[in-house]
C-alpha cells in the first residue's frame, strides 16, 4: 500500500487551522457585538428614570440660545494665591451687566471670538437696576373684587377642563395686599429651570451675611457641550467667572452651567435645599413624592415642587427687595432681563414689565412659568403645565394670562 503524501498531509491540517481560526474569529465578533448591543440597550433603559430622578437636570431650557452681548474690562492690578483663585482689581466695585450690542462684520467677529477664547479675564456687565412703580389706586369696591376674582377662578377652572391630556396648576398672589388665587396649587410640579430662583434667593442672604461674595472669581473648568449655555458656547477652560455673572446668566438665560457652578459654590443641592424649605415646602425639593403625570402615568421622584411653593419664593423675594433693595437687586435685575421669552407676555398690554423665569423640561413634557407682573398693581403667578402637545403649552399659558390680565384691568 501506497504511503500518504506528507506534502498533502500537511496543506489539509493547514486548511483545517484557517478554518477553525476564522470560526473563531466570527464567534467573537459575535459576541462583542451582541454585549455592545445589550449595553446601548441597557443605557437608553435608564433615560427615562434619570430624567424623572433628576428633573432639575434636564431641560432646563437649553434649547434656547442665549444672545447675551458682554464687554471686557481690562484690570490694572491682577494676583492669584494658590489658597484662593479671586482676583484683586483698583476698582472699588463691581458692577454686573450686559452691554449694548454692536455690528460686526464677519471678519471683525471672528477675530473677536477668538481674542474673546483668549482672554481669561472675568467679564462684567452694566445692568440699569429695574424699580417697581407705586402701586395705583383701585377703582372697583372691594366687593366686586370678590366677585370677579370668583369669575376668574371660574373661567380657569373650566379652561383647564378643555385642555386634553394635560396637567395644569396656577396660583395668583397680590403683592400689594397679599390676595390670592390657587387651583391645583398643591399638586407636585417639575419645576426645571425655575428652581434657580430660590437657589438665587439663597445666595443673596448668604451675601447679604458675609458668607458669601459675588465678586468671588469662580475658574471655568470645561463642560461637555450643552446647547443653549453661554458658557460653553463663549468660553474655554481657564476663563475666570464672577459669581454674579453666574447667578445672572442663570436667572436670564435659564444657563444650566451657570446653575451648576454657582450651586457647587453654594455647597451643592445638600446645603441649599433645606435653607429653601425654611422659606417654603409644602413639598420639599429633596422629598420623594408619588404623583399620576398628565398621561396617567404613575411616578415617584425628587425634584419636584409645587406652584404653591414657587410663588411663595418669589412673593419672599418681593418683601425681601423692598425691605432691602441693594440685598436682591441683582435677582430683580437678571429677572427683568430675561432672554428667554415669556409664555404668557402677549396676555398684557405692550410695555407691561414682566420679570420672570421659565423652566422647561422635555423629556417630561413639564413647563413652568414664574413671574411678577406689573401692571396697575404688582402680581405674583406661577402656572405650570404638563403636557406632549407643545402647541396646547403656549395656547394655555397665553390662554390663563388673559384671564389674569382681565382682572387686573377690571379693577383699575
Amino acid at each position: 500500500m501506497k504511503a500518504p503524501n506528507p506534502t498533502f498531509l500537511d496543506r489539509a491540517e493547514n486548511i483545517r487551522n484557517k478554518r477553525r481560526l476564522i470560526t473563531l474569529i466570527l464567534i467573537a465578533v459575535l459576541a462583542v457585538t451582541v454585549l455592545v448591543v445589550v449595553f446601548v440597550m441597557s443605557v437608553a433603559s435608564y433615560q427615562n428614570e434619570y430624567a424623572m430622578l433628576y428633573p432639575d437636570m434636564v431641560g432646563r431650557a437649553t434649547d434656547t440660545t442665549t444672545t447675551l452681548i458682554t464687554t471686557t474690562e481690562v484690570t490694572t492690578t491682577t494676583s492669584e494665591t494658590t489658597e484662593s483663585s479671586e482676583e484683586t482689581t483698583t476698582t472699588e466695585t463691581t458692577k454686573l451687566a450686559p452691554s449694548l450690542h454692536t455690528e460686526t462684520t464677519p471678519s471683525e467677529e471672528s477675530s473677536s471670538e477668538v481674542t474673546k477664547a483668549a482672554d481669561t479675564s472675568p467679564e462684567k456687565l452694566d445692568i440699569e437696576d429695574f424699580h417697581f412703580s407705586s402701586p395705583k389706586t383701585q377703582i372697583a369696591s372691594h366687593q366686586k373684587r370678590a366677585v370677579l376674582l370668583d369669575h376668574m377662578k371660574n373661567d380657569i377652572e373650566n379652561y383647564i377642563k378643555t385642555v386634553s391630556n394635560s396637567r395644569i396648576s396656577f396660583r395668583y398672589v397680590s403683592l400689594k395686599n397679599r390676595e390670592e388665587l390657587g387651583i391645583n396649587e398643591l399638586d407636585p410640579i417639575v419645576p426645571a429651570g425655575t428652581y434657580a430662583l430660590p437657589v438665587s434667593i439663597i445666595m443673596n442672604n448668604m451675601a447679604i451675611s458675609g458668607g458669601i461674595d459675588p465678586a468671588k472669581v469662580i475658574t471655568y473648568e470645561g463642560h461637555a457641550n450643552s446647547a443653549g449655555s453661554y458658557i460653553t458656547s463663549k468660553y474655554q477652560a481657564g476663563k475666570k467667572i464672577y459669581l454674579g455673572f453666574l447667578e445672572h446668566l442663570m436667572i436670564a438665560s435659564s444657563d444650566n452651567v451657570a446653575y451648576e457652578m454657582l450651586l457647587k459654590e453654594l455647597g451643592g443641592l445638600d446645603e441649599v435645599v433645606p435653607k429653601i424649605n425654611e422659606i417654603s415646602s409644602y413639598q420639599a425639593y429633596d422629598k420623594s413624592v408619588f404623583y399620576t403625570n398628565y398621561a396617567g402615568k404613575d411616578y415617584k421622584g425628587k425634584g419636584r415642587s409645587t406652584c404653591y411653593d414657587m410663588s411663595n419664593y418669589m412673593c419672599y423675594l418681593y418683601r425681601s427687595y423692598t425691605s432691602n433693595p441693594s440685598g436682591y437687586q441683582s435677582i430683580i435685575n437678571a429677572l427683568a432681563n430675561s432672554t428667554v421669552d415669556s409664555p404668557i407676555s402677549s396676555a398684557f398690554k405692550e410695555g407691561t414689565p414682566i420679570l420672570h423665569i421659565y423652566g422647561r423640561n422635555k423629556d417630561l413634557h413639564a413647563y413652568t412659568e414664574l413671574a411678577i407682573i406689573e401692571m396697575k398693581e404688582p402680581v405674583a403667578v406661577c402656572i405650570s403645565i404638563e403636557c406632549a402637545d407643545e402647541g396646547k403649552v403656549s395656547k394655555a399659558f397665553a390662554q390663563i394670562g388673559s384671564y389674569l390680565s382681565e382682572y387686573i384691568t377690571a379693577l383699575y
